[in-house]
Formats: structure tokens, C-alpha cells, sequence
């Protein structure tokens, strides 16, 4: 019983079909009768791959109307918004460090002292700068004419042949 459950779930619609033709071929019944069963099992094994590829199929539809959708849209906010968290946090560091030191010559107080910042916070700005420069430079790289890809470790991530003008 376990090599059959292992043999399902190892090879899936074949694995299935598989058993079940095992299974056909060891009852005891006319020749005719076994082959009409096993054009049965046949017939709804490509029913079920039809059936999976209509699905992906369908889920790839989804995915390309999602991104058209979202190619499509005109809010230059939302097209522009990936550094906002970034700016947010500069702003912080600049009157941090700079505005309150400020304060500090022109108010003649020295116990006047920058805001102490959660380390999570400074990571997550550090990770941030981080993936958004490296999405950029990607960008601008595969933007040039020519052959260009982009790699991280030795795996190409991404690439593109553009025609030189």
C-alpha cells in the first residue's frame, strides 16, 4: 500500500494512471473487457492533463491582464512611490544628525543630542537603499542597446539583446 501512495504522490496524473492500469490488468476479466477499461483510464488521464495545461493557461491570462492592468495605469504617485520610504527616513537621518547639531551651535546647548533610532529601523533603510539600488542599476543595464544581463553569483537573473542603433 505505501509504494502505491508513494507512486501517486511521486509522479502525479502518471503516477495515478499508472496504478490504476496496474490495478486493471490484475482482475480477472476478458481481453475486451481490459482494453475497454483501459482506453477508459487513457481517456481520462489526457482529460486531467487537458484539464491542468486549460488551468495554467487560464492562470497566465490572469497574470498578463494584472500587469497590463498595471501598465496601463496613469497614477505617476504609485509609478514613483518606490523611494518614498527611503526619502522619509533620509529626512530623518538629515534632522537628526544635522538639524539638531545645528541647534545645538545656535542655542549654545551642548546636552542637545540626536534621536536615538531603533537599529531594526536603520536596517531595514540600509536594505531598502540597497534593493532599490541594485533594481535600478538592473534597469538602467538592461536598458543599454546590445547584448546586456544582469547576474548575482554567477546566475543570470535576467537579460536582454536589444538592437544597437
Amino acid at each position: 500500500m505505501g509504494t502505491i501512495v508513494s507512486s501517486i504522490f511521486a509522479n502525479g496524473i502518471q503516477g495515478i494512471a499508472d496504478t490504476a492500469k496496474g490495478i486493471i490488468e490484475e482482475f480477472h476479466m476478458s481481453p475486451e473487457q481490459k482494453a475497454e477499461q483501459l482506453a477508459k483510464l487513457a481517456a481520462a488521464q489526457q482529460a486531467a492533463i487537458d484539464s491542468a495545461r486549460d488551468y495554467e493557461v487560464k492562470l497566465n491570462d490572469i497574470a498578463g491582464q494584472n500587469i497590463r492592468a498595471d501598465a496601463a495605469s496613469q497614477d505617476k504617485f504609485t509609478e514613483r512611490a518606490r523611494p518614498t520610504f527611503m526619502y522619509i527616513i533620509e529626512g530623518i537621518l538629515l534632522w537628526n544628525y544635522c538639524g539638531m547639531s545645528f541647534l545645538r551651535v545656535i542655542l549654545h546647548r551642548g546636552d542637545i543630542g540626536p534621536v536615538t533610532l531603533p537599529g531594526d529601523l536603520l536596517t531595514l533603510f540600509g536594505v531598502c537603499v540597497t534593493g532599490y539600488v541594485f533594481t535600478r542599476t538592473a534597469d538602467k543595464t538592461l536598458a543599454l542597446p546590445g547584448t546586456s544581463t544582469v547576474s548575482v553569483m554567477g546566475g543570470v537573473i535576467k537579460g536582454t539583446n536589444s538592437p544597437t542603433p
